[in-house]
């Protein structure tokens, strides 16, 4: 899944793998939204976007998607 500089996904998450932690289903899902970071500061400053993924396994993720990278910042359940 990939996310353009208009905040569109590709296409609906339908699962989630966090390196660890195994494969699901996505059963909901939230965002993405744009945060930018330290933008007070030119050379610290980063754009990032962030969303939500509910895993039909019962566990919810916070994601983050910097460069093209997805990333995990935070798991529940």
């Amino acid at each position: 899944m990939t996310l353009s500089g208009r905040l569109a996904l590709s296409a609906p998450p339908a699962y989630v793998a966090v390196e660890g932690h195994g494969q699901a289903g996505v059963s909901g899902w939230a965002g993405p939204w744009p945060v930018l970071e330290q933008w007070w500061d030119r050379e610290r400053a980063r754009r990032i976007a962030r969303m939500q993924i509910a895993g039909a396994d019962g566990r919810a993720w916070l994601l983050a998607i910097e460069h093209g990278r997805w990333w995990a910042e935070a798991q529940y359940g």
